[in-house]
């Protein structure tokens, strides 16, 4: 997961796998979290004061992006 743009602090919510929603505060940007896909995984990232989200898959697989204010990216994978 990827976050970037805006001109200030930023808070960002997450969760991975349906776990507890996890939210960091005043976080810089641009702010990345990688995290393994096994067989499935669903996950979501989303952002208020940036202005752009990214999920990639494997580190080359663009799989979820938004360009716009508070950005939402969502992402599932059954494999």
């Amino acid at each position: 997961m990827e976050v970037t743009g805006g001109t200030g602090p930023a808070t960002v919510r997450y969760s991975i796998d349906g776990a507890a929603e996890q939210v960091e505060t005043d976080v810089t940007l641009p702010w990345t979290k990688d995290y393994p896909v096994y067989d499935r995984v669903s996950s979501y990232v989303s952002a208020e004061g940036a202005s752009m989200c990214t999920i990639i898959l494997d580190g080359t697989e663009l799989v979820a992006f938004r360009s716009e204010a508070d950005p939402t990216c969502r992402f599932a994978y059954w494999g």
